[in-house]
C-alpha cells in the first residue's frame, strides 16, 4: 500500500511561494537582459548605419570639393594665360600709326572739319574690330561674377548642409543615448 505524502517530503507552501516569485523574478531578469542586449544590437546598428550615411555624405562633399577645386583652378589659370597672352605686334604697331597719324591731324592748327573722311571711317572701323575683346572682357568679367556668386551660393550652400548633418547626427546620438539609458523616476 502507498503511503500518504508526509510533510516533510513536499515542500512546505511557504517556500514554494518565496520559490516561484524567485524564479519569476530571474526570469523578468533575464527577459530585460535579453531585450537590453537586444536594444543594444539595435542601437549598434543604428549607429553603424548613420556612420555610414555620415561617410558616404563625407565622400560626396569631398568629391563636389575636389570638382570645384579643379574648376576654381582652372579658372585662375585661364585667367593667367589670358592676362600673359601677348597681342599681335603687328596690330600694335599699326594701331600705333593710326594713332600717331590721328594726333597729328587733331594737334595741327588745322580745324576738325578738314580731316580726310576717309581716316574717319578707318578710325571707326579699327574702334569696331579692335576693340571687341573689349566686349568679350566685358562679358567674361560678367560671367566671372556670376561664376564667383554661384561658387559663394554653394558654399553657403555645402557649410549649411554641412552643419545641418553634424547638428543631426548629434541630435540623432542624443536621442540614442536617451532611449539606452534607464528612467530615472524615483518612487519615493
Amino acid at each position: 500500500m502507498e503511503t500518504p505524502p508526509t510533510p516533510t517530503m513536499t515542500t512546505p507552501p511557504s517556500l514554494t511561494t518565496e520559490g516561484t516569485m524567485d524564479d519569476i523574478q530571474y526570469l523578468l531578469h533575464l527577459e530585460a537582459m535579453r531585450r537590453f542586449q537586444e536594444d543594444g544590437r539595435n542601437v549598434k546598428r543604428q549607429v553603424e548605419e548613420q556612420v555610414r550615411i555620415w561617410l558616404d555624405a563625407k565622400c560626396e562633399y569631398q568629391r563636389e570639393f575636389g570638382r570645384l577645386a579643379k574648376l576654381l583652378k582652372c579658372g585662375a589659370l585661364q585667367a593667367t594665360v589670358d592676362a600673359h597672352r601677348v597681342s599681335d605686334v603687328k596690330q600694335l604697331s599699326q594701331a600705333a600709326k593710326d594713332v600717331a597719324s590721328l594726333q597729328s591731324k587733331l594737334c595741327s592748327a588745322l580745324r576738325p572739319a578738314i580731316l580726310d573722311s576717309y581716316d574717319v571711317e578707318q578710325c571707326l572701323e579699327q574702334l569696331n574690330t579692335t576693340h571687341k575683346p573689349r566686349l568679350n572682357l566685358c562679358r567674361q568679367q560678367r560671367e566671372f561674377a556670376q561664376n564667383q556668386e554661384a561658387l559663394r551660393s554653394l558654399r553657403t550652400a555645402v557649410d549649411g548642409l554641412e552643419n545641418g548633418m553634424e547638428m543631426g547626427m548629434i541630435q540623432a546620438m542624443d536621442r540614442l543615448v536617451e532611449d539606452l539609458l534607464p528612467s530615472r523616476e524615483t518612487n519615493h
